[in-house]
This record gives structure tokens, C-alpha cells and sequence, in this order.
């Protein structure tokens, strides 16, 4: 902890405080019945998915502190399978109220500094797309320097409006997935050359209306899903049988089961499988749909949809 530092972006982190006001009591609600219930896998699982969440979000607004304990926390919830001990449930807490500590030590220095925490007064506002822009760059350039990659992120047709509620909601899967994008997607420098590619990578999200949907297109030119490793490890995780015959393009919609993940070890950024089935379980609930295309070595493709009825566009007012 001690050679961590914040790097406070005072526009972000009233909306991360404002976040934290849910996602820390459903933290510690969810980790009190996973004490009282420690064979419930799936109360493991909402825990990893809390946390993921959480961390995520710290770090979007600078909170490196914070996002350093809770991933602490969740390496330590992960770490133990079996035969958890009353230590194992106490050092979880302890981490747990450690969170909530550094939670209101910012919450004083915004008091302090002047710095308003933002309401939900105007839920139903418009606002275009574009308006989480400086947030989405910010994340790129803090993944890519923690994974040593470069990115160049293109944002088009973000004139698209959509209601205040709504965006707040649609930002943590398009994070997930620009997280993704770098950690998974895009090949290292010295990789990419090797490729015959740019040694920085490009990663697009397009909008546009299309009949009675917004269609949102998030790709990269990175090293595109592996079919095989895909194919293998939901067999592992028997989510098909080995007889069973599956079309690429059917083992790339995989990647949205719950748990699975082809990372080849676990990092602070991805690697746990908690991130790709968040992100179709959020915009499922928004009424939308996400699906995925990709070509091995040239890259991978998120199309997501949602209902028009969610969505206005600015220039057509």
C-alpha cells in the first residue's frame, strides 16, 4: 500500500463517492451472508463481482489507495477454496472496513476542498454519449501504462443522446470492455511488430441509429479471441460436452458465461472471468443486447444494441 498513490481526478470522484454510497453496503451485506454461508458459491461469486466493480471505479477517479485494498480484498477472497478459517473471514473484514476508512477520508478531502458530489435530481436529463468521453481516455491511458501497451481510442457519432440514468448505467460495461480490449485484446508492443502491426493499437466505439435501436460498435485491432482455447476451457468448465459441435462464431458468444476466462494468470486489471457476463447481465437489463464477431490476428468486434426508446439524437432535434 505504502507505494501507492492517488492521482484524484476531482471531476470523477464525486461520481465514484456517489457509487460507493450503494456498491460498499451491498459489499458488506453480501460478504456477511457469504460468512453465514460459506458453501454458497454464488454469494462467492456476487462478492468477486462487487469488488470487480468497485475497483474499476476507484481507479477511473484516481482512488489508487482504494483500488489497491480491494483488489487486495478480492485476491484474498479468491485465494481460499476450501476450509476457510475464522482468520480468512476476519482479515476480509478487516480489508473491508480498511475500504470504508479510505471511502471517507475522501469523502472528507471533497467536503474540504469544495468539491460537490454529483445528485440525481436530473435522472431524466438527455446528455450525449460524448460526455463520458474524458472518462473512457482515462481509463485507456491508466490500463495501458499499468500493462505496458499503447492505445489510440477513436470515439464517433457520440452526439448520440441518452437519459442521464441510462449512461450511468451503460459506462461500466463500455469500462469493462475497453479494460478488456487492452489486457486481452491488444498484443504487446514488441508482439504487434513481430505481427507486421503499428506497435500501438487502435480501438474504435462507433454510434449510430438504426431502425428502432442505437447500435454501439466497440472494437480493436488486437490479436482477436482464441477459438480453441475458448472451446477448451468451457469444456473444462463443463458448459458443453467434449462431443458436442460448435460453430466459431456460437464458441465466441462464450465468452459471456459467467466465470470463464482465457487469461493465462490473474492481474489487477482482468484474468478472474467476472467481467464479460457483468457486462451482458447490464445492458440485458437496459432491454439491449450485446453480441461479439472476431478474426484471429486482426482483431475482435462488441455490437451492442439497445432500444431507441432509451436514446435521443441531438442532431436530429
Amino acid at each position: 500500500m505504502e507505494t501507492v498513490q492517488d492521482d484524484i481526478d476531482q471531476e470523477l470522484l464525486p461520481v465514484f463517492l456517489e457509487e460507493a454510497d450503494e456498491l460498499y453496503p451491498q459489499i458488506g451485506n453480501i460478504l456477511q451472508a457469504w460468512r453465514e454461508q460459506s458453501a454458497d458459491a454464488l454469494l462467492a461469486r456476487k462478492l468477486q463481482r462487487s469488488l470487480h466493480t468497485f475497483k474499476g471505479s476507484a481507479r477511473m477517479a484516481g482512488a489508487m489507495r482504494v483500488g489497491e485494498l480491494v483488489h487486495r480484498m478480492e485476491e484474498h477472497a479468491a485465494a481460499t477454496k476450501k476450509h476457510r478459517s475464522t482468520a480468512f473471514w476476519d482479515e476480509l473484514q478487516s480489508q473491508f472496513e480498511g475500504i470504508g476508512k479510505l471511502v471517507e477520508m475522501l469523502r472528507t478531502d471533497v467536503a474540504a476542498g469544495g468539491v460537490t458530489a454529483t445528485t440525481k435530481e436530473s435522472t431524466g436529463k438527455l446528455v450525449p454519449f460524448s460526455s463520458i468521453g474524458k472518462r473512457l481516455y482515462r481509463i485507456m491511458r491508466q490500463t495501458g501504462k499499468e500493462l505496458g501497451k499503447k492505445a489510440n481510442l477513436e470515439l464517433s457519432g457520440t452526439e448520440v443522446e441518452l437519459e442521464r440514468n441510462v449512461l450511468e448505467k451503460i459506462t461500466a460495461p463500455f469500462e469493462h470492455l475497453l479494460r478488456n480490449a487492452i489486457a486481452h485484446g491488444l498484443e504487446s508492443p514488441q508482439q504487434r511488430e513481430s505481427a507486421g502491426k503499428p506497435p500501438i493499437g487502435d480501438i474504435r466505439l462507433s454510434l449510430r441509429r438504426e431502425n428502432n435501436e442505437a447500435v454501439f460498435e466497440f472494437m480493436d485491432d488486437g490479436a482477436g479471441l482464441d477459438i480453441d482455447k475458448l472451446r477448451s476451457k468451457a469444456v473444462e468448465m463443463t458448459l458443453v460436452r467434449t462431443d458436442e459441435v460448435f460453430r466459431d462464431g456460437q464458441v465466441m458468444q462464450l465468452i459471456f458465461a459467467p466465470g470463464l476466462s482465457t487469461a493465462t494468470k490473474v492481474t489487477a486489471i482482468a484474468g478472474r472471468g467476472v467481467g464479460m457476463d457483468v457486462v451482458r447481465s447490464e445492458i440485458t437489463a437496459l432491454g439491449g443486447r450485446i453480441a461479439v464477431i472476431s478474426k484471429r490476428g486482426e482483431g475482435t468486434c462488441f455490437i451492442i444494441r439497445l432500444p431507441l426508446g432509451l436514446t435521443s439524437d441531438a442532431s436530429k432535434e
